[in-house]
């Protein structure tokens, strides 16, 4: 079981976790094991998010100390397992660690920054539904049927 902390360029907490410049990954012995760097972080949308999460499991992370995180990220976390606590902007790691800041655990998505942008509007489709699909012939009824595309019927015109 590991430890990763969202970290700045100066290795200071980071204060929100797709933003992070990197994680420090320690083991239960507080002794460092990696170093991930974050490339995704000026991106928009949620690719590298799902990919920091990826390598953060290849490290066998449980524990995820952060300033801040998106409450979409957040339920995609709480989701997959980590235990995920907010801990102040710009403390050390090594008081993080050494336990003289407060940590506050994170238990639902709610508890996370609610998003700037329109569901959606992220680029990555995350918030957004599908629109239905316009009724064919031969389509078969399951819940609430969309007609508007449909424009022929049997070779008449609606």
């Amino acid at each position: 079981m590991s430890v990763a902390i969202a970290i700045t360029p100066n290795h200071e907490v980071a204060g929100h976790f797709g933003k992070a410049a990197g994680f420090v990954v320690y083991d239960e012995q507080g002794q460092l094991i990696a170093e991930l760097v974050n490339h995704g972080r000026i991106e928009v949308g949620c690719k590298h998010k799902k990919q920091l999460q990826a390598q953060l499991a290849a490290h066998n992370v449980k524990t995820l100390l952060l300033g801040n995180v998106g409450q979409r990220s957040l339920a995609r976390l709480l989701r997959a397992g980590f235990a995920v606590f907010r801990v102040p902007n710009r403390a050390s790691v090594q008081d993080v660690l050494g336990g003289k800041v407060a940590r506050e655990p994170l238990l639902a998505a709610e508890q996370g920054r609610p998003c700037k942008r329109e569901k959606g509007d992220c680029g990555c489709g995350c918030g957004s539904k599908k629109a239905a699909k316009p009724a064919k012939i031969g389509m078969t009824a399951s819940g609430t049927i969309n007609v508007n595309g449909l424009t022929k019927l049997g070779g008449f015109k609606l």
